[in-house]
């Protein structure tokens, strides 16, 4: 019997406590202001809250306390602390703060968005970016692209242009020794090299800027060549106003067959630079002779382009219509810069390594390089053939390269 007494007593004493939490729940007021406890006895925090009653809005302080006749993250709190609803004016401004703060740009953005300006370019066949540091990345697409091509059809005959001269070299050596009453030898057969690849590529890249160029062996001069300067600050003591210039100097040109190649590649460079539109029509007047030096226009994406004619060298430069923001051109200014450094690094050790010997352009490597080591190696061939040019049959030695 006593022990059902006291059971009887613990779950009063149960519910009555299980009552009095609940009724902790609600809005107190000390000296320093209106609070809101919990159903569990717990003052609630700062920051927003919902009273589960009138569903009404109220913006608590760190403290706890619920603040009034203000403003609170673009909301108005009433005198009683209730969060009354945004006018339209409100929303408006908020939405137009918001797309500024999305579209500012970051050097993350600007990186990735300079990455894909160079990639979708290519696929597209010109420029489109207004904006300095991207246009730059869609011209310097279209130069790697270019140049390369250029420089695969100039020297696509290059095993036929060394037959042909080991073949002249042999016939002369052969009609020398006939000449000789004895029937002996004259000397070693000499072969000339020096006319076979008159044009060389060359292609650099440092922290300040990009030069493409093919050029004439002979004295050096530029017949094309592309060019920019990566620096974009205006205060800058080598900065140009321009973001790109190309260059063709036509006259100077080595062969016919050379020249086809570089009208065509020049003809790229221009659609690539100025659009299609403004590309094929500058292109017409060069060809025509009828550019004027000093005349300008606006290539097809809107930035603009003035002409240099003087001494038979025909100069393009463009400028964009927009200037990258400070902080972006800094930003990419300092990626550029690293990014340089280490390929320049990579560069110079991969030339210890391995002397490039292909036609193919690669920056900081001349194709004069390559030529020159392809040149002696033909030598230390004309010498080995010349030996033994008794003991091969004529047809197999014309057809011998080195």
């Amino acid at each position: 019997m006593r022990k059902k007494v006291l059971l009887t007593s613990f779950l009063a004493v149960s519910l009555m406590a299980s009552l009095s939490l609940t009724s902790f729940a609600g809005w107190e007021q000390d000296n320093y202001g209106w609070y809101y406890v919990n159903n569990n006895g717990v003052r609630l925090g700062g920051g927003w809250f919902t009273d589960p009653d009138t569903k009404l809005v109220y913006y608590m302080d760190p403290g706890g306390y619920m603040m009034s006749d203000t403003m609170v993250e673009g909301y108005k709190l009433a005198e009683d602390g209730h969060r009354l609803d945004k006018t339209p004016e409100q929303l408006e401004a908020e939405a137009k703060k918001a797309q500024e703060k999305a579209s500012k740009p970051t050097p993350n953005k600007v990186r990735l968005q300079i990455e894909s300006a160079g990639k979708e370019a290519v696929s597209r066949g010109y420029s489109v970016w207004t904006l300095r540091t991207h246009y730059q990345s869609e011209m310097q697409a279209f130069m790697d692209k270019i140049f390369k091509s250029m420089a695969d059809e100039i020297y696509k005959d290059r095993k036929e242009r060394r037959d042909q001269a080991y073949k002249e070299a042999k016939e002369a050596a052969q009609a020398a020794s006939l000449a000789n009453e004895d029937g002996s030898s004259v000397g070693e057969m000499s072969v000339d090299l020096s006319k076979l690849y008159p044009t060389s590529t060359l292609a650099t890249k440092d922290n300040e800027a990009v030069h493409y160029s093919i050029y004439r062996l002979e004295d050096k001069q530029d017949i094309i060549a592309a060019s920019y300067s990566k620096i974009s600050k205006k205060d800058t003591l080598r900065y140009l106003p321009y973001a790109f210039e190309l260059s063709y100097n036509r006259g100077i040109t080595s062969s016919e067959s050379d020249l086809a190649a570089f009208d065509q590649g020049y003809k790229k460079l221009l659609i690539a630079s100025l659009g299609q539109e403004q590309g094929n029509a500058v292109y017409e007047q060069v060809m025509a002779g009828t550019l004027a030096d000093g005349a300008t226009g606006n290539t097809d994406s809107g930035n603009t382009f003035e002409v240099i004619n003087k001494d038979g060298i025909v100069k393009i430069r463009v400028t964009c219509s927009e200037q990258t923001a400070e902080s972006e051109s800094e930003n990419t200014e300092a990626e550029n810069t690293e990014t340089e450094e280490n390929s320049s690094e990579q560069t110079a050790a991969a030339s210890e390594e391995k002397p490039a010997t292909s036609p193919v352009i690669t920056p900081g490597q001349s194709q004069e390089s390559a030529e020159e080591q392809e040149n002696t190696e033909d030598q230390q061939s004309a010498e080995n053939q010349e030996s033994t040019t008794e003991q091969q049959p004529e047809e197999n030695q014309e057809n011998t390269e080195g």
